[in-house]
């Protein structure tokens, strides 16, 4: 299965979002918010919705497997 926090990352760079705007968005600081794009913290259902909402995508648009 591919790393979905990759996928992450680019969805933000393509709503020209800064990982400190979507930060701020969620509540929570930028290092954390870093760490869930790197792999290293995982992202919990209720953050993931207000991801999704900030992103303007659908969740099914993250976990989407690329053949």
């Amino acid at each position: 299965m591919e790393n979905y926090y990759l996928r992450i990352k680019e969805y933000r760079l393509l709503s020209n979002h800064t990982s400190e705007y979507v930060a701020i968005q969620m509540e929570m600081s930028v290092k954390t918010y870093e760490k869930i794009e790197n792999g290293m913290v995982d992202l919990k259902l209720s953050k993931l919705d207000k991801l999704v909402k900030i992103l303007g995508i659908k969740k099914s648009e993250i976990f989407k497997i690329n053949n």
